[in-house]
Protein backbone atom coordinates (compact mmCIF):
# COMPACT_ATOMS: atom_id res chain seq x y z
CA UNK A 1 0.00 0.00 0.00
CA UNK A 2 1.13 3.08 -1.25
CA UNK A 3 1.59 6.16 1.94
CA UNK A 4 0.82 9.50 0.52
CA UNK A 5 3.53 11.98 1.96
CA UNK A 6 2.42 15.24 3.05
CA UNK A 7 4.26 17.75 0.95
CA UNK A 8 4.80 21.27 2.83
CA UNK A 9 4.57 24.61 0.91
CA UNK A 10 7.41 26.40 -0.08
CA UNK A 11 7.82 29.51 -2.21
CA UNK A 12 10.28 29.60 -5.02
CA UNK A 13 11.37 32.21 -7.37
CA UNK A 14 8.07 33.26 -8.13
CA UNK A 15 5.23 32.05 -5.64
CA UNK A 16 4.09 28.43 -4.41
CA UNK A 17 3.61 25.41 -7.41
CA UNK A 18 2.97 22.03 -7.62
CA UNK A 19 1.64 19.09 -9.11
CA UNK A 20 -2.25 19.55 -8.99
CA UNK A 21 -3.90 16.98 -6.22
CA UNK A 22 -0.46 16.23 -5.30
CA UNK A 23 2.16 19.08 -4.00
CA UNK A 24 -1.12 21.62 -4.61
CA UNK A 25 -4.43 21.04 -3.48
CA UNK A 26 -7.34 22.81 -1.60
CA UNK A 27 -5.77 22.19 1.71
CA UNK A 28 -2.17 23.58 0.33
CA UNK A 29 -4.72 26.84 -0.86
CA UNK A 30 -6.35 27.39 2.47
CA UNK A 31 -3.04 27.30 4.00
CA UNK A 32 -2.40 29.81 1.86
CA UNK A 33 -4.70 32.14 2.38
CA UNK A 34 -4.18 31.92 5.79
CA UNK A 35 -0.34 33.11 5.29
CA UNK A 36 -1.58 35.72 3.50
CA UNK A 37 -4.21 37.19 5.92
CA UNK A 38 -1.28 36.98 8.41
CA UNK A 39 0.05 40.06 6.12
CA UNK A 40 -2.52 42.01 7.07
CA UNK A 41 -2.77 42.07 11.16
CA UNK A 42 -2.47 45.92 10.79
CA UNK A 43 -4.76 46.94 7.98
CA UNK A 44 -8.38 47.58 8.56
CA UNK A 45 -10.79 45.36 6.39
CA UNK A 46 -7.89 45.51 3.10
CA UNK A 47 -8.91 44.19 -0.28
CA UNK A 48 -6.75 42.13 -2.68
CA UNK A 49 -7.01 41.52 -6.16
CA UNK A 50 -7.26 38.21 -7.77
CA UNK A 51 -6.68 36.63 -11.22
CA UNK A 52 -5.80 33.63 -12.74
CA UNK A 53 -5.28 31.55 -16.12
CA UNK A 54 -7.00 28.85 -17.45
CA UNK A 55 -5.26 25.89 -15.57
CA UNK A 56 -7.32 23.07 -14.30
CA UNK A 57 -8.78 24.46 -11.00
CA UNK A 58 -8.73 27.79 -12.03
CA UNK A 59 -13.09 28.51 -12.75
CA UNK A 60 -13.85 32.52 -13.15
CA UNK A 61 -17.49 31.30 -11.99
CA UNK A 62 -16.09 29.96 -8.91
CA UNK A 63 -17.20 26.98 -8.69
CA UNK A 64 -17.07 25.32 -5.07
CA UNK A 65 -14.83 22.70 -6.04
CA UNK A 66 -12.39 25.12 -7.84
CA UNK A 67 -9.27 26.53 -6.28
CA UNK A 68 -10.45 30.12 -7.08
CA UNK A 69 -13.93 29.72 -4.66
CA UNK A 70 -11.44 27.98 -1.92
CA UNK A 71 -9.36 30.92 -2.29
CA UNK A 72 -11.48 33.54 -2.32
CA UNK A 73 -14.09 31.90 -0.41
CA UNK A 74 -11.40 31.34 2.75
CA UNK A 75 -9.91 34.87 2.25
CA UNK A 76 -13.14 36.11 2.72
CA UNK A 77 -13.78 34.34 6.11
CA UNK A 78 -10.84 35.70 7.40
CA UNK A 79 -12.21 39.25 7.27
CA UNK A 80 -10.30 40.23 3.44
CA UNK A 81 -12.26 41.87 0.68
CA UNK A 82 -11.69 39.97 -2.80
CA UNK A 83 -12.18 41.39 -5.93
CA UNK A 84 -11.86 39.34 -9.00
CA UNK A 85 -12.59 39.62 -12.98
CA UNK A 86 -14.89 37.72 -15.82
CA UNK A 87 -12.16 36.88 -18.04
CA UNK A 88 -8.38 35.27 -17.52
CA UNK A 89 -6.04 37.95 -16.35
CA UNK A 90 -2.19 38.12 -17.27
CA UNK A 91 0.11 38.50 -14.20
CA UNK A 92 1.50 41.81 -15.38
CA UNK A 93 -2.36 43.45 -15.28
CA UNK A 94 -2.79 42.42 -11.66
CA UNK A 95 0.80 43.82 -10.91
CA UNK A 96 -0.53 47.17 -12.33
CA UNK A 97 -3.81 46.80 -10.55
CA UNK A 98 -3.02 46.80 -7.08
CA UNK A 99 -1.34 50.14 -7.12
CA UNK A 100 -3.86 51.65 -9.79
CA UNK A 101 -6.76 50.93 -7.73
CA UNK A 102 -4.91 51.42 -4.27
CA UNK A 103 -5.56 47.64 -3.27
CA UNK A 104 -3.73 46.19 -0.44
CA UNK A 105 -2.26 43.27 -2.51
CA UNK A 106 -3.08 40.78 -5.54
CA UNK A 107 -2.82 36.76 -6.20
CA UNK A 108 -2.51 35.20 -9.48
CA UNK A 109 -3.38 31.47 -9.46
CA UNK A 110 -0.68 30.33 -11.95
CA UNK A 111 2.28 27.63 -12.31
CA UNK A 112 3.11 30.22 -15.55
CA UNK A 113 5.26 28.12 -17.76
CA UNK A 114 5.35 24.78 -15.86
CA UNK A 115 2.98 22.33 -17.78
CA UNK A 116 -0.93 22.18 -17.16
CA UNK A 117 -0.35 19.38 -14.33
CA UNK A 118 0.71 22.23 -12.15
CA UNK A 119 -0.82 24.84 -10.77
CA UNK A 120 0.43 27.65 -8.45
CA UNK A 121 0.14 31.08 -6.31
CA UNK A 122 1.82 34.32 -7.21
CA UNK A 123 1.46 37.00 -4.09
CA UNK A 124 2.62 40.85 -5.03
CA UNK A 125 2.59 43.31 -2.44
CA UNK A 126 1.36 46.60 -2.66
CA UNK A 127 3.31 48.15 -4.88
CA UNK A 128 2.54 45.76 -7.68
CA UNK A 129 5.99 43.96 -7.10
CA UNK A 130 6.20 40.47 -6.99
CA UNK A 131 6.56 39.53 -3.08
CA UNK A 132 9.71 39.93 -1.33
CA UNK A 133 11.92 37.39 0.31
CA UNK A 134 10.26 38.48 3.70
CA UNK A 135 7.16 38.45 2.80
CA UNK A 136 7.05 35.22 1.17
CA UNK A 137 8.88 33.70 4.25
CA UNK A 138 6.19 34.83 6.05
CA UNK A 139 3.53 33.36 4.22
CA UNK A 140 5.27 29.67 3.59
CA UNK A 141 5.89 29.82 7.78
CA UNK A 142 2.25 30.77 8.79
CA UNK A 143 0.64 28.63 6.08
CA UNK A 144 2.78 25.41 7.22
CA UNK A 145 1.79 25.99 10.74
CA UNK A 146 -1.76 25.55 9.61
CA UNK A 147 -0.86 22.95 6.82
CA UNK A 148 0.43 20.96 9.78
CA UNK A 149 -1.89 21.93 12.57
CA UNK A 150 -4.94 22.71 10.98
CA UNK A 151 -7.74 24.47 12.84
CA UNK A 152 -11.57 25.09 12.43
CA UNK A 153 -12.03 28.25 10.29
CA UNK A 154 -15.16 31.06 10.87
CA UNK A 155 -17.92 29.28 9.04
CA UNK A 156 -19.53 33.18 7.70
CA UNK A 157 -17.64 35.84 5.69
CA UNK A 158 -16.46 38.30 7.13
CA UNK A 159 -14.68 40.30 3.82
CA UNK A 160 -16.77 40.96 0.67
CA UNK A 161 -16.58 39.61 -3.02
CA UNK A 162 -16.71 41.22 -6.54
CA UNK A 163 -16.34 40.80 -10.05
CA UNK A 164 -15.06 43.30 -12.36
CA UNK A 165 -15.05 43.74 -15.93
CA UNK A 166 -11.56 42.56 -17.60
CA UNK A 167 -9.54 46.34 -17.46
CA UNK A 168 -8.47 46.16 -20.88
CA UNK A 169 -8.75 49.78 -22.06
CA UNK A 170 -6.88 51.15 -18.99
CA UNK A 171 -4.10 48.52 -19.03
CA UNK A 172 -3.81 49.04 -22.82
CA UNK A 173 -3.65 53.13 -21.90
CA UNK A 174 -1.07 52.33 -19.31
CA UNK A 175 1.15 50.25 -22.15
CA UNK A 176 1.45 53.11 -24.70
CA UNK A 177 2.00 55.59 -21.67
CA UNK A 178 4.84 53.42 -20.19
CA UNK A 179 6.17 53.58 -23.95
CA UNK A 180 6.37 57.10 -23.81
CA UNK A 181 7.67 57.77 -20.61
CA UNK A 182 10.82 56.39 -22.48
CA UNK A 183 10.59 58.92 -25.41
CA UNK A 184 8.71 56.44 -28.02
CA UNK A 185 6.69 57.47 -30.25
CA UNK A 186 3.64 55.38 -31.09
CA UNK A 187 3.30 55.34 -34.78
CA UNK A 188 -0.88 56.34 -36.43
CA UNK A 189 -0.14 53.35 -38.61
CA UNK A 190 1.56 49.89 -38.32
CA UNK A 191 3.12 49.33 -41.74
CA UNK A 192 3.80 45.10 -40.83
CA UNK A 193 1.86 42.66 -38.69
CA UNK A 194 2.45 40.40 -35.59
CA UNK A 195 2.44 36.84 -34.69
CA UNK A 196 1.47 35.92 -31.56
CA UNK A 197 1.48 32.59 -29.84
CA UNK A 198 -0.36 32.98 -26.62
CA UNK A 199 -0.23 29.21 -25.91
CA UNK A 200 -3.72 28.75 -25.03
CA UNK A 201 -3.55 30.83 -21.99
CA UNK A 202 -5.05 34.27 -20.99
CA UNK A 203 -3.25 36.77 -23.15
CA UNK A 204 -5.37 36.94 -26.11
CA UNK A 205 -8.07 39.77 -25.03
CA UNK A 206 -5.57 41.95 -24.56
CA UNK A 207 -3.66 40.97 -27.40
CA UNK A 208 -6.64 41.45 -29.44
CA UNK A 209 -8.00 44.99 -27.48
CA UNK A 210 -4.39 46.21 -28.37
CA UNK A 211 -4.59 45.73 -31.87
CA UNK A 212 -7.58 47.87 -32.47
CA UNK A 213 -6.03 50.74 -30.64
CA UNK A 214 -3.07 50.41 -31.83
CA UNK A 215 -4.09 49.43 -35.36
CA UNK A 216 -1.54 46.88 -35.30
CA UNK A 217 -2.53 43.52 -37.40
CA UNK A 218 -2.19 40.70 -34.90
CA UNK A 219 -2.27 37.03 -35.97
CA UNK A 220 -2.60 35.12 -32.35
CA UNK A 221 -2.29 31.31 -32.52
CA UNK A 222 -3.60 28.89 -30.12
CA UNK A 223 -5.89 31.67 -28.60
CA UNK A 224 -8.52 29.89 -26.82
CA UNK A 225 -8.09 29.25 -23.08
CA UNK A 226 -7.11 25.63 -22.67
CA UNK A 227 -6.64 23.73 -19.33
CA UNK A 228 -4.59 21.32 -21.57
CA UNK A 229 -2.78 24.26 -23.27
CA UNK A 230 -3.82 22.05 -26.45
CA UNK A 231 -1.02 19.97 -25.01
CA UNK A 232 1.74 22.13 -26.66
CA UNK A 233 4.54 23.27 -25.05
CA UNK A 234 4.11 26.16 -22.35
CA UNK A 235 7.21 28.00 -22.15
CA UNK A 236 7.80 30.07 -25.25
CA UNK A 237 11.19 30.68 -24.57
CA UNK A 238 11.76 26.62 -25.93
CA UNK A 239 12.00 28.40 -28.92
CA UNK A 240 12.15 24.99 -31.30
CA UNK A 241 8.20 25.11 -30.27
CA UNK A 242 7.69 28.84 -31.84
CA UNK A 243 6.97 29.03 -35.49
CA UNK A 244 8.54 31.24 -37.96
CA UNK A 245 7.46 34.72 -38.58
CA UNK A 246 5.84 35.06 -42.35
CA UNK A 247 7.21 37.65 -45.44
CA UNK A 248 4.79 40.74 -43.53
CA UNK A 249 5.54 39.56 -40.24
CA UNK A 250 7.61 42.25 -37.58
CA UNK A 251 8.26 38.89 -35.75
CA UNK A 252 6.74 35.91 -34.34
CA UNK A 253 6.70 35.94 -30.91
CA UNK A 254 5.18 33.95 -27.68
CA UNK A 255 3.86 34.27 -24.69
CA UNK A 256 3.53 31.90 -21.37
CA UNK A 257 0.15 31.34 -20.48
CA UNK A 258 0.12 33.77 -17.56
CA UNK A 259 1.33 36.54 -20.36
CA UNK A 260 5.07 37.38 -17.70
CA UNK A 261 6.88 35.96 -20.10
CA UNK A 262 7.62 37.10 -23.70
CA UNK A 263 9.96 35.08 -26.82
CA UNK A 264 10.53 36.62 -30.42
CA UNK A 265 11.77 35.21 -33.32
CA UNK A 266 12.83 37.59 -36.40
CA UNK A 267 13.18 36.77 -39.90
CA UNK A 268 14.29 33.04 -40.92
CA UNK A 269 13.98 31.75 -37.41
CA UNK A 270 16.72 33.88 -36.10
CA UNK A 271 16.21 33.63 -32.22
CA UNK A 272 16.17 37.14 -30.53
CA UNK A 273 16.78 36.38 -26.60
CA UNK A 274 15.64 38.52 -24.01
CA UNK A 275 19.15 40.31 -23.39
CA UNK A 276 19.33 40.57 -27.36
CA UNK A 277 16.33 42.29 -27.73
CA UNK A 278 16.88 44.59 -24.24
CA UNK A 279 20.46 45.77 -26.18
CA UNK A 280 18.45 46.68 -28.97
CA UNK A 281 15.68 48.83 -26.68
CA UNK A 282 18.52 50.04 -25.15
CA UNK A 283 20.66 51.39 -27.80
CA UNK A 284 17.74 52.96 -29.52
CA UNK A 285 16.29 54.98 -26.28
CA UNK A 286 20.11 55.84 -26.14
CA UNK A 287 20.17 57.22 -29.40
CA UNK A 288 16.88 58.28 -30.52
CA UNK A 289 14.91 58.66 -27.21
CA UNK A 290 15.75 59.15 -23.79
CA UNK A 291 18.58 57.10 -22.16
CA UNK A 292 17.40 54.98 -19.21
CA UNK A 293 19.77 55.44 -15.94
CA UNK A 294 20.08 51.15 -14.46
CA UNK A 295 19.19 48.07 -16.11
CA UNK A 296 18.68 45.49 -13.43
CA UNK A 297 19.06 41.52 -14.51
CA UNK A 298 20.58 38.32 -13.22
CA UNK A 299 23.28 36.21 -12.69
CA UNK A 300 22.18 34.00 -15.63
CA UNK A 301 21.87 36.72 -18.13
CA UNK A 302 24.36 38.14 -21.07
CA UNK A 303 27.70 39.47 -20.64
CA UNK A 304 26.24 41.47 -23.75
CA UNK A 305 24.03 44.03 -21.35
CA UNK A 306 27.23 44.63 -19.15
CA UNK A 307 29.04 45.78 -22.48
CA UNK A 308 25.94 47.86 -24.11
CA UNK A 309 25.53 49.50 -20.28
CA UNK A 310 29.14 50.29 -20.20
CA UNK A 311 29.19 51.65 -23.66
CA UNK A 312 26.25 54.01 -22.98
CA UNK A 313 27.59 54.85 -19.13
CA UNK A 314 24.22 52.88 -17.75
CA UNK A 315 24.29 51.21 -14.31
CA UNK A 316 24.34 47.93 -14.27
CA UNK A 317 22.68 45.60 -11.17
CA UNK A 318 23.22 41.61 -11.05
CA UNK A 319 20.78 39.80 -9.18
CA UNK A 320 20.52 36.72 -7.95
CA UNK A 321 16.98 34.65 -10.12
CA UNK A 322 14.04 36.35 -9.75
CA UNK A 323 12.33 39.13 -10.83
CA UNK A 324 11.34 40.61 -7.12
CA UNK A 325 15.13 41.06 -6.75
CA UNK A 326 14.71 44.30 -8.96
CA UNK A 327 12.43 46.36 -6.93
CA UNK A 328 15.02 48.26 -4.87
CA UNK A 329 16.68 48.76 -8.00
CA UNK A 330 12.77 50.16 -10.01
CA UNK A 331 11.89 52.58 -6.29
CA UNK A 332 15.15 54.18 -6.22
CA UNK A 333 14.79 56.91 -8.36
CA UNK A 334 10.97 56.99 -10.62
CA UNK A 335 12.41 60.63 -11.71
CA UNK A 336 14.31 58.10 -13.76
CA UNK A 337 13.90 54.92 -16.18
CA UNK A 338 15.16 51.45 -15.15
CA UNK A 339 14.73 48.50 -16.99
CA UNK A 340 14.65 44.90 -15.64
CA UNK A 341 15.07 42.10 -17.98
CA UNK A 342 15.53 37.78 -17.11
CA UNK A 343 17.22 35.40 -19.69
CA UNK A 344 13.59 33.37 -18.89
CA UNK A 345 11.65 35.95 -20.63
CA UNK A 346 10.73 39.02 -18.21
CA UNK A 347 11.09 42.58 -18.55
CA UNK A 348 9.96 45.47 -17.38
CA UNK A 349 11.03 48.92 -16.28
CA UNK A 350 9.85 51.14 -13.46
CA UNK A 351 7.52 53.55 -14.88
CA UNK A 352 5.23 50.45 -16.31
CA UNK A 353 5.22 47.16 -13.56
CA UNK A 354 7.13 46.23 -11.07
CA UNK A 355 6.52 42.65 -11.94
CA UNK A 356 7.53 41.73 -15.20
CA UNK A 357 5.54 41.76 -18.24
CA UNK A 358 5.36 39.72 -21.54
CA UNK A 359 3.39 42.84 -23.56
CA UNK A 360 5.83 45.75 -23.11
CA UNK A 361 8.91 44.45 -24.70
CA UNK A 362 6.91 43.47 -27.94
CA UNK A 363 5.14 46.89 -27.89
CA UNK A 364 8.56 48.15 -27.69
CA UNK A 365 10.41 46.33 -30.43
CA UNK A 366 7.30 47.14 -33.09
CA UNK A 367 7.39 50.94 -32.40
CA UNK A 368 11.21 50.82 -33.12
CA UNK A 369 11.24 48.39 -36.16
CA UNK A 370 8.16 50.67 -37.68
CA UNK A 371 10.20 53.93 -36.56
CA UNK A 372 13.53 52.90 -37.91
CA UNK A 373 12.30 51.17 -40.79
CA UNK A 374 14.60 48.17 -39.72
CA UNK A 375 14.41 44.70 -39.78
CA UNK A 376 14.98 43.49 -36.27
CA UNK A 377 17.92 40.91 -37.96
CA UNK A 378 19.33 44.45 -39.12
CA UNK A 379 18.93 45.66 -35.46
CA UNK A 380 20.20 42.53 -33.81
CA UNK A 381 23.45 42.49 -36.15
CA UNK A 382 23.91 46.55 -35.51
CA UNK A 383 24.29 45.61 -31.77
CA UNK A 384 26.37 42.54 -33.03
CA UNK A 385 28.94 45.24 -34.23
CA UNK A 386 28.89 47.15 -32.08
CA UNK A 387 29.27 45.61 -28.59
CA UNK A 388 30.30 41.93 -29.08
CA UNK A 389 28.53 38.43 -30.58
CA UNK A 390 27.45 36.15 -27.38
CA UNK A 391 26.18 32.60 -27.93
CA UNK A 392 23.52 30.97 -25.16
CA UNK A 393 23.30 27.59 -24.54
CA UNK A 394 20.28 26.05 -21.97
CA UNK A 395 19.59 22.24 -21.34
CA UNK A 396 17.80 20.67 -18.44
CA UNK A 397 19.61 17.92 -16.45
CA UNK A 398 17.16 15.44 -14.53
CA UNK A 399 17.74 13.70 -11.73
CA UNK A 400 16.52 10.88 -9.49
CA UNK A 401 14.93 13.04 -6.69
CA UNK A 402 17.05 11.44 -3.92
CA UNK A 403 20.27 12.98 -5.49
CA UNK A 404 18.56 16.25 -4.55
CA UNK A 405 20.12 17.09 -1.54
CA UNK A 406 23.49 15.81 -2.07
CA UNK A 407 23.49 18.13 -5.30
CA UNK A 408 21.81 21.25 -3.43
CA UNK A 409 25.02 20.66 -0.93
CA UNK A 410 27.68 20.06 -3.47
CA UNK A 411 26.82 23.77 -5.95
CA UNK A 412 27.64 25.37 -2.41
CA UNK A 413 30.75 24.26 -1.19
CA UNK A 414 32.73 22.96 -4.53
CA UNK A 415 35.70 25.47 -4.65
CA UNK A 416 37.20 26.92 -7.76
CA UNK A 417 39.93 24.29 -7.57
CA UNK A 418 38.17 21.17 -7.47
CA UNK A 419 36.16 21.93 -10.60
CA UNK A 420 38.75 23.01 -12.42
CA UNK A 421 40.46 19.61 -12.21
CA UNK A 422 37.18 18.12 -12.86
CA UNK A 423 36.20 20.01 -15.31
CA UNK A 424 39.50 20.17 -16.78
CA UNK A 425 38.85 23.88 -17.93
CA UNK A 426 40.34 26.43 -16.71
CA UNK A 427 38.28 28.74 -14.27
CA UNK A 428 39.22 32.53 -13.53
CA UNK A 429 36.46 32.94 -10.91
CA UNK A 430 33.15 30.99 -9.02
CA UNK A 431 30.35 33.22 -8.11
CA UNK A 432 27.24 31.41 -5.77
CA UNK A 433 25.07 34.36 -5.32
CA UNK A 434 22.43 31.98 -6.89
CA UNK A 435 23.38 28.27 -7.62
CA UNK A 436 26.63 28.05 -8.82
CA UNK A 437 28.07 29.94 -11.44
CA UNK A 438 31.62 29.55 -13.23
CA UNK A 439 33.57 32.17 -15.27
CA UNK A 440 35.91 30.67 -17.45
CA UNK A 441 38.38 32.24 -20.00
CA UNK A 442 35.99 31.82 -22.67
CA UNK A 443 32.67 32.08 -21.18
CA UNK A 444 30.82 30.85 -18.44
CA UNK A 445 28.25 28.12 -16.93
CA UNK A 446 25.56 28.77 -14.22
CA UNK A 447 23.71 25.77 -12.51
CA UNK A 448 20.69 26.01 -10.73
CA UNK A 449 17.83 23.62 -9.22
CA UNK A 450 14.28 24.08 -9.95
CA UNK A 451 12.42 24.78 -7.00
CA UNK A 452 9.51 22.25 -8.21
CA UNK A 453 10.99 19.51 -10.33
CA UNK A 454 14.02 17.53 -9.84
CA UNK A 455 15.82 19.30 -12.68
CA UNK A 456 18.74 21.16 -12.85
CA UNK A 457 19.05 24.04 -15.17
CA UNK A 458 22.30 24.51 -16.84
CA UNK A 459 22.95 27.83 -18.85
CA UNK A 460 26.41 28.99 -20.88
CA UNK A 461 27.45 31.51 -22.83
CA UNK A 462 30.56 32.31 -25.13
CA UNK A 463 30.98 33.85 -27.93
CA UNK A 464 31.03 31.12 -30.46
CA UNK A 465 27.97 28.54 -30.76
CA UNK A 466 30.12 25.79 -30.35
CA UNK A 467 32.46 26.81 -27.49
CA UNK A 468 28.97 27.83 -25.54
CA UNK A 469 27.55 23.87 -26.25
CA UNK A 470 31.12 22.52 -25.17
CA UNK A 471 30.80 24.15 -22.14
CA UNK A 472 27.11 23.10 -21.12
CA UNK A 473 27.76 19.39 -22.21
CA UNK A 474 31.02 19.18 -20.06
CA UNK A 475 29.22 20.49 -16.83
CA UNK A 476 26.05 18.01 -17.84
CA UNK A 477 28.59 15.05 -18.12
CA UNK A 478 30.34 16.13 -14.72
CA UNK A 479 26.48 15.84 -13.33
CA UNK A 480 25.83 13.16 -14.34
CA UNK A 481 28.68 11.01 -12.28
CA UNK A 482 27.33 12.23 -9.03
Amino acid sequence: MSIKIKKNISFGTSGHRGIINESFTHEHVIAIAIGIRSLFSETDSPTVVMGCDPRYGNDLTLSPESFTHTLISTLNKLGINTVSYDEFIPTPVISWAIPYYKYDGGMILTASHNPPNYNGIKFNQKNGAPASEAITQQIETKANEYFNNPYTLPETAKGSHTIHSAPWDQFSNHLIQSCTKLGLTIPEKFSKSLSIDIKHGSCGSLWNHLSKKLKLTIQLNHSQPLATFGNIEPNPTKYEHLSNPQANDYASVGNDPDGDRHAVKAENGLVISPEYLTSIIINHLCTYAKKPSALASTVASSQLLKNVCQAHDITYYETAVGFKYFTPYFEQDLSESCLGVESSGGFSTNHHTFEKCGFLPILILVIICETTKKSITQLKEAIDSTYGHYFFTETEYHYNPEKKETLQQNLKTWTQAELSQELKIPITQIIKKDGLKIITESGWILCRLSGTEPMARIYSEATSAQESSNLNQVFKAFLSKI
